[in-house]
């Protein structure tokens, strides 16, 4: 008997392509635009590291988090082992980054009018049809 998994078909943008895509709308070269990635990812992990809160309003928030002890049953003889407590690093996404993972939502600058039920319709004295 097999399963049928659902297929995922994303296309994963890596540090290359990130750069590339970034210096053409910046309008930098590459090797400016990775030095800028680099120095990023540097002050975010420092910072990180140290117990600071990094935070890009509408995309994202990176933070430092307790992740407390755990008791699981192990894959190998099924005893009970405990996983200690832990330092870990969280992301929040922020709002825009978050609508822009859902086209189809509305977001609050953009407003649609619903039409009216054909019933509900009015004649140009404001009296129903």
């Amino acid at each position: 008997m097999t399963t049928a998994l659902p297929e995922k078909h994303s296309t994963i943008v890596g540090k290359d392509e990130l750069v590339h895509q970034i210096a053409a709308k910046a309008g930098l070269n590459l090797k400016e635009t990775t030095k800028v990635i680099d120095a990023f990812t540097e002050v975010v992990c420092e910072d990180v590291a140290q117990g600071h809160e990094v935070r890009l309003m509408g995309f994202g928030t990176w933070n430092l988090r307790q992740v407390a002890a755990r008791n699981v049953k192990s894959i190998r003889g099924g005893k009970q082992i405990t996983i200690p407590a832990r330092k870990r690093v969280g992301f929040s996404v922020g709002a825009v980054l978050s609508q822009a993972a859902q086209p189809g939502k509305l977001t609050s600058r953009t407003r649609t009018t619903r039409p009216s039920h054909p019933l509900n319709k009015t004649g140009k004295n404001g009296l129903k049809k």
